[in-house]
């Protein structure tokens, strides 16, 4: 099996496997104050295939099309991969895509070299060849399910040190205008508490050249992906590699979607779900910031799973 090393995202303790005492504690705090998202477990299987595609020279990442139905999501939400590595987007829910975007108008398919899986169920893998390391978007062309906050980043672009437009300073600044955004930045903390390298993942990609409308589907899409890795640290590794083969025989915890926090939150203290805005300020929103050592677009972790059978394959320009 190929394998793909990162350096370190963040630092800290490394959770333990399989969810872990320390973990389900978080998940009991969380309960209290959120009323926590129901839990679900899922097996991960690589699916049989009818068609063996050659994948690149490179190692192979592994990018879940919705951990299961009813969360609009990929896990993870950006990888790092290299000319020559190998995405192989797997699904684990039906009717969904994987369909090339433009950065400006991310719900909408690119005409620049574009790639489209079509619409495909369960068990379907969709393969692509990196050519070059160009940040690319992809979503899911199901009507709605964009809008809702289904796409994800290929090489996505990261900021200096001290930018306050990575996804580590604009968190807190757009918890202090919404109650909701509040609710689920605290939950997710509490769920990574233990875990530094899930609760740091992501944090230095850049926001500054998204549309402001992406903003709030962006870092919601980062903490899904971080309470995703502080439910399954068995993936992590204390370096901040995401390896999902132990996925093949491992069960993992999928989240509820991080919206429904909010939506707990804003149940329990009357006021209007998820998308409305407060007057709750960033209060016990803390801002977490990549070591210097951890920057760049090497910071975030990256899959190293080896999907040999796959259904489809198309090469692009990445």
């Amino acid at each position: 099996m190929n394998t793909y090393s990162t350096p370190a995202y963040g630092s800290g303790s490394y959770g333990g496997g399989g969810g872990g005492p320390v973990y389900q504690s978080c998940m009991q705090m969380c309960a209290a104050s959120y009323g926590a998202p129901t839990m679900a477990s899922s097996t991960w299987s690589a699916p049989s295939a009818t068609t063996t595609a050659t994948s690149g020279s490179g190692c192979t990442h592994t990018v879940i099309v919705a951990p299961t139905q009813g969360v609009l999501r990929y896990v993870p939400f950006a990888i790092n991969a290299s000319v020559g590595d190998t995405i192989a987007f797997v699904w684990n829910a039906n009717k969904h895509t994987v369909t090339k975007s433009s950065e400006l108008t991310i719900c909408n398919k690119t005409s620049d070299l574009p790639f489209a899986s079509g619409v495909q169920n369960k068990t379907f893998v969709f393969t692509q060849t990196v050519n070059d390391t160009n940040t690319t978007y992809y979503f899911c062309g199901v009507p709605g399910h964009c809008q809702k906050g289904m796409f994800g980043i290929l090489n996505p672009p990261n900021a200096l040190m001290g930018s306050n437009t990575t996804v580590s300073s604009m968190m807190p600044v757009m918890a202090s205008n919404s109650s909701n955004m509040t609710a689920m930045v605290q939950y997710t903390q509490m769920v990574t508490a233990n875990n530094t390298v899930a609760g740091n993942w992501g944090g230095s990609i850049d926001m500054s050249g998204m549309p402001p409308s992406s903003y709030q589907y962006m870092l919601e899409n980062v903490m899904y992906t971080r309470t995703f890795l502080a439910a399954n640290p068995e993936v992590l590794s204390a370096d901040g590699v995401i390896d999902l083969s132990s996925a093949g025989t491992t069960p993992l915890i999928v989240p509820k979607d991080i919206t429904a926090v909010a939506t707990n939150s804003s149940t329990s203290s009357g006021s209007p779900t998820a998308g409305a805005t407060g007057s709750s300020t960033s209060s016990g929103v803390s801002s977490s910031s990549p070591s210097a050592s951890t920057g760049g677009a090497r910071s975030l972790g990256s899959s190293s799973i080896l999907v040999s059978v796959v259904v489809a394959s198309l090469a692009f320009v990445l």
